[in-house]
C-alpha cells in the first residue's frame, strides 16, 4: 500500500510508472496495468487519486486520436501501450502497435470508477468522452455484412 500511495500521480496529468519509485526500468512510462491492477486499490481507499489517474488518460485523448489516425483508423482513439505524455514510447514497434486491449482496459477502468464512486460529474466531464472514443475505434475495426 505504501508503494502504491507513494507512486501515484495526484495532479490529473500523471499516472503510476511501471517501476514506481523502486527502480528505473521502463523509463518512468505508464502502462495499462495501472488501470487494471492498481486502480482498484485507489477506488476503495483513495477515490480522488483514482479519478486523477483516469483524468491523466483523458489528457492523453487527443494524442490517442492522432495515434489512431497514424494506425490507419479514421475514427476513435487508440491509447498507447507505453507512454508518459500520450505518445507511444515503446522502442519495439511490434509491441507498441499490437496493443489494442489498452482501450478496453481504460474503458473498463472508467466503468469501475463510476460504479464505485457514483461520480457522474467525472463521467460527464471526462469519462464519457474516453469511452465513446474507444468505442468508435472498436466500431471502426469491425466488419459488417448481411
Amino acid at each position: 500500500m505504501f508503494h502504491l500511495l507513494q507512486s501515484a500521480g495526484r495532479d490529473g496529468r500523471t499516472s503510476i510508472s511501471a517501476k514506481g519509485l523502486s527502480g528505473q526500468g521502463y523509463g518512468g512510462h505508464y502502462f495499462w496495468e495501472a488501470e487494471i491492477y492498481m486502480l482498484p486499490f485507489f477506488l476503495h481507499n483513495c477515490p480522488a487519486i483514482a479519478r486523477g489517474l483516469l483524468e491523466c488518460r483523458y489528457h492523453m485523448l487527443d494524442k490517442a486520436r492522432e495515434r489512431a489516425r497514424q494506425m490507419a483508423h479514421p475514427k476513435g482513439a487508440l491509447f498507447p501501450w507505453r507512454s508518459i505524455d500520450g505518445e507511444e514510447s515503446s522502442a519495439f514497434f511490434e509491441a507498441g502497435t499490437a496493443q489494442y486491449h489498452i482501450n478496453a482496459d481504460i474503458a473498463l477502468a472508467v466503468r469501475r470508477y463510476i460504479e464505485s464512486t457514483a461520480d457522474y460529474e467525472f463521467l460527464v466531464s471526462y469519462g464519457a468522452e474516453i469511452v465513446f472514443e474507444t468505442a468508435r475505434l472498436w466500431a471502426d475495426l469491425g466488419t459488417f455484412n448481411s
